[in-house]
């Protein structure tokens, strides 16, 4: 049969076929959608703390009472987990003497919720017009998240406070966050201090060096001035291209002033008597009359 087909010619059989490669794939919208809503459990669990319906433990923070459950504590964090292992089952109130009510109060809303509480004081308040970046509620509560191990809520205290950074509050900030592990913000920190002491600028970097915050790195943390060497070193060499830069540190480790004048001390004789003054030396090496200017 297939030798009298019509398709087989001189034992040949021919067939044409078109190939044809898919490099790109594109979704075609279907004809139908079923939208479904975004999760609203913790919508569900905020209401549950409101309300207080099936608590069983309750925190005494300074006088004010905060009822929870321990079931959804110990889930959220592991510390809460340990401290109420060890706990007898008739013991139902925790004492609570270092965090105020109304960070505990913002705790507890994130534990149950997964958001930051929608509080005047934590998002219209700037650390930056606190007396100190310690007494913003962000810092406050990134210290909590500390206490009992809560990385989600650790790194939105962080986001918060990274929006607060500024050359008067960069050093408070950056101790904030090494004493509270909160590496991220820590590394912005840095490098935004070490950026700001590199500018060309002397009265900026200077700003940095004679902060409230920067004297207590000095004073209380020595690994911390480390770190922020070794990253105002890496900026010099980024800026500088290879070639020679000064940072403001360097400069006024080895004397030099804020409006980039280099300063030395100077003995003289006055009357037989040798007194001590400062000479102070503009970038050209005088006063633009071919002598030194001098300081009492």
């Amino acid at each position: 049969m297939l030798e009298t087909s019509d398709f087989l010619k001189d034992d040949c059989l021919k067939i044409n076929c078109t190939v044809g490669v898919v490099v790109s794939e594109t979704d075609c919208p279907r004809l139908h959608s079923i939208q479904v809503p975004e999760s609203d459990i913790g919508s569900h669990f905020g209401i549950l703390l409101e309300n207080e319906e099936g608590s069983d433990i309750t925190f005494n923070v300074f006088g004010e009472k905060f009822h929870a459950h321990k079931l959804v504590l110990a889930a959220r964090s592991p510390v809460f987990e340990a401290e109420f292992s060890d706990r007898m089952e008739d013991d139902n109130e925790i004492v609570v003497t270092d965090m105020e009510p109304k960070v505990f109060k913002a705790l507890l809303h994130f534990i149950y919720r997964d958001s930051l509480i929608d509080d005047e004081e934590f998002v219209g308040t700037s650390s930056s017009s606190m007396p100190s970046v310690s007494d913003a509620l962000a810092a406050k509560l990134l210290a909590a998240a500390d206490k009992y191990d809560l990385p989600r809520l650790r790194l939105m205290c962080e986001s918060v406070l990274c929006k607060d950074i500024s050359v008067n509050s960069v050093a408070n900030i950056l101790a904030l966050a090494d004493r509270h592990y909160a590496m991220d913000l820590k590394s912005v920190c840095l490098k935004f201090a070490a950026e700001n002491l590199v500018v060309s600028d002397y009265s900026i970097g200077a700003a940095v060096m004679r902060s409230d915050g920067f004297e207590y790195l000095k004073e209380n943390c020595p690994s911390l001035q480390s770190e922020l060497l070794k990253t105002v070193a890496g900026c010099e060499e980024e800026f500088s291209g290879g070639g020679k830069s000064r940072s403001v540190w360097a400069h006024l480790s080895d004397g030099g002033d804020t409006i980039n004048r280099s300063v030395r001390q100077q003995t003289w004789e006055n009357g037989g008597e040798q007194n001590q003054g400062m000479w102070v030396q503009l970038d050209g090496g005088g006063d633009g009359e071919g002598s030194p200017r001098q300081e009492e």
